[in-house]
């Protein structure tokens, strides 16, 4: 079950500048994260298929891992996720099982060490990192850049299409209600505190899974427009199961949807989803204390922009 807004029935008046160009900025780094990435893929295939010898494929066989069969894309991609490939190295030698050419376990480790620095020299060589990795957050590190990249970057077509179709319907009318620099202020603000409130949410989670996406910044807008005009109208298709129909559904009763089912699948799911739910209920959040503002300080301000 679900509503899927396509149109606000509401008179902007103006162009939502702002609202534009975020969302062809978030279409544009989209398209290099595609192009970079690909290659990426294409190449790290290539390396493990044809770049490496059989007794180098056979030497990466024999570092343990989580996963059985052809380690390769696995494995050098581990280390290099480590931020440290000499030290992860290292560890895996003493991990990896003796041959019998070496007395010693001190040269056996040493030899491995050797082998598994030259693959991993010539994979970083070979294979570029992908694009994508650089832009995300880690909660972990409170990187006041990786917070904004990884807002503007999207996991795939569909995210970026549902991200962008939910903002621009949003925040075109809440760009409206509080003029483009205040806006922009807003989008700032908000990229700031969801990242953030992930980071907090996350402290002592071994594992935390980096974020990206617009979606945190996209609850701020829903909620702002639910509270700054609760009666506004919003086109939505319903579908259940085979049945389709299209609502004219009050904003605020529709932000009170979207915030309730994330309440619902964080309170289901907790830690154990790739949906970052504490962007979308952080953002929300802000949103709402933002409508709030206007609601009881800038009203005349609101009914103008209904009029």
């Amino acid at each position: 079950m679900f509503f899927f807004p396509y149109r606000l029935d509401a008179n902007t008046h103006r162009w939502p500048v702002f609202t534009l160009l975020i969302c062809i900025l978030c279409a544009f780094i989209y398209w290099q994260q595609y192009s970079v990435d690909r290659e990426y893929f294409q190449a790290l295939k290539m390396f493990c298929t044809r770049d490496l010898s059989k007794r180098e494929l056979a030497w990466l066989n024999r570092v343990p891992t989580e996963r059985r069969g052809n380690n390769c894309n696995f494995l050098l991609e581990s280390i290099r996720e480590t931020g440290n490939a000499d030290a992860e190295i290292e560890r895996l030698a003493g991990l990896t099982r003796p041959i019998k050419l070496f007395v010693s376990d001190q040269e056996n480790r040493a030899h491995v060490e050797r082998q598994l620095t030259d693959i991993y020299r010539k994979f970083e060589r070979d294979v570029p990192e992908p694009l994508t990795r650089d832009l995300v957050y880690d909660p972990h590190d409170l990187n006041v850049i990786k917070m904004f990249t990884a807002t503007f970057s999207h996991g795939s077509l569909m995210h970026l299409v549902g991200n962008l179709l939910f903002f621009y319907i949003f925040a075109a009318a809440v760009e409206m209600a509080l003029g483009s620099l205040v806006f922009l202020g807003f989008i700032v603000v908000t990229t700031l505190g969801t990242s953030l409130a992930y980071s907090y949410s996350m402290a002592g989670v071994e594992g935390a899974l980096p974020t990206l996406g617009l979606s945190g910044v996209v609850m701020a807008a829903v909620a702002a427009l639910g509270v700054m005009m609760p009666a506004v109208r919003i086109r939505c298709f319903f579908w259940l199961f085979v049945f389709f129909r299209i609502f004219r559904i009050p904003a605020l009763l529709l932000a009170a949807w979207y915030v309730g089912w994330d309440i619902y699948e964080i309170n289901r799911l907790g830690n154990h989803s790739y949906v970052n739910y504490v962007a979308h209920l952080s953002g929300a959040a802000m949103g709402a204390m933002l409508g709030i503002y206007y609601l009881v300080f800038r009203r005349e301000e609101l009914e103008k922009l209904q009029a």
